[in-house]
């Protein structure tokens, strides 16, 4: 616990030192805005770790588009030789496109505890992975609010060497492989601001396939629903829900089964805790003001992971809550640095980054 308070501090010193410049880079003209900052951080599993965070906000074509597009750059390399690199975005273009996804390069290390919502915390062992990521959705905005997209995504996973648990269970993705999908994506989206909404509805369905078709070395199905929902109390006091629920059907890889928890899906476990085929997931936040560009976050979820989808809703229910503080990178976009401790029955965990949960 003191190891990851430690972290936290640190992370915190460097975000405010890079919150602190990046008001500097700002053209209210184009409706342009850059936000950076620095990462240093040290774990046993990593050594010592430094990089860097971005964003950047920005409005395509001369015509303004229906929502303001961004782009995150994000770069981390340790003593230990592990590297990511990854750049999530999101573009709108025009009135009636959208484009949204990720590209980066992982070569880092997964926590692996079992499979199952009943694994045990003192099973815990690593396993390296080596993948390039490509990630893409377009879609098209039918309606005011309803889009219907295609999307594609590919990773090359490479898995160095496993441990003893991984190698007793002989999962299937155990040596690695492609993983390509082409799936279909349904969305609604009736948020009034895609950083920091206060209103509004935000949900995708999302249907994939991967098979030889696909040029996959796996087949499965994987259907995936994402719903949030946001409402004010009072001025700048939100309430915000999220419900998660997903399938996979066949042969997928275990590293791309769904799981329990990370940054941004039950925060209070260790990253990867429980790991499965099927999820279902609810998560609650309360987000009030506390001083200028600074908010506070109380949050609490509730959830569980099962090898069948009609098992969860018989298998045990995993509790975590806590709180954050929020940091307003830019004085005219409600994009935040993000620092939130949670806690479980299995103690604390802390998170610091970029956007909210969901």
């Amino acid at each position: 616990m003191y190891r990851k308070l430690c972290l936290f501090l640190i992370l915190l010193f460097f975000v405010n030192k890079g919150i602190t410049q990046s008001d500097s880079i700002y053209n209210p003209r184009d409706n342009f805005s850059v936000s950076g900052f620095p990462l240093v951080f040290f774990l046993p599993e990593t050594g010592l770790a430094f990089g860097g965070l971005g964003l950047t906000v920005f409005n395509i074509g001369e015509e303004k588009s229906w929502r303001k597009s961004q782009v995150q750059l994000g770069v981390a390399y340790t003593l230990k030789k592990q590297l990511l690199i990854f750049a999530p975005y999101e573009l709108y273009l025009k009135q009636n496109w959208k484009i949204n996804g990720e590209v980066g390069y992982y070569r880092y290390f997964y926590n692996y505890y079992g499979i199952g919502i009943d694994s045990k915390k003192d099973n815990l062992e690593f396993y390296d992975a080596n993948y390039p990521r490509i990630i893409s959705t377009v879609s098209y905005r039918a309606t005011q609010n309803w889009l219907i997209g295609l999307s594609y995504r590919f990773d090359n996973f490479e898995i160095p060497n496993t441990d003893s648990l991984l190698t007793i269970n002989n999962l299937n993705g155990i040596s690695g492989g492609v993983l390509s999908t082409l799936g279909v994506e349904l969305g609604y989206d009736s948020r009034n601001d895609i950083f920091y909404p206060s209103s509004g509805i935000f949900g995708t369905l999302k249907i994939d396939n991967s098979s030889n078709i696909t040029f996959s070395d796996f087949e499965y199905w994987s259907v995936l629903l994402n719903v949030s929902y946001y409402t004010q109390l009072a001025e700048n006091h939100i309430l915000a829900f999220n419900y998660t629920s997903g399938s996979q059907l066949g042969n997928s890889p275990f590293y791309n089964y769904v799981y329990l928890s990370s940054g941004k899906n039950a925060r209070g476990f260790d990253d990867r805790r429980f790991l499965d085929k099927n999820i279902n997931l609810l998560q609650a936040e309360y987000r009030f003001p506390i001083y200028k560009r600074l908010r506070g976050c109380a949050f609490t979820s509730l959830g569980t992971v099962a090898n069948s989808y009609s098992e969860l809703y018989s298998n045990p229910q995993k509790f975590s809550y806590g709180a954050g503080l929020r940091f307003q990178l830019s004085k005219k976009q409600k994009s935040h640095v993000r620092a939130d401790v949670a806690h479980s029955y299995e103690g604390f965990q802390f998170y610091v980054t970029i956007g909210e949960a969901f």
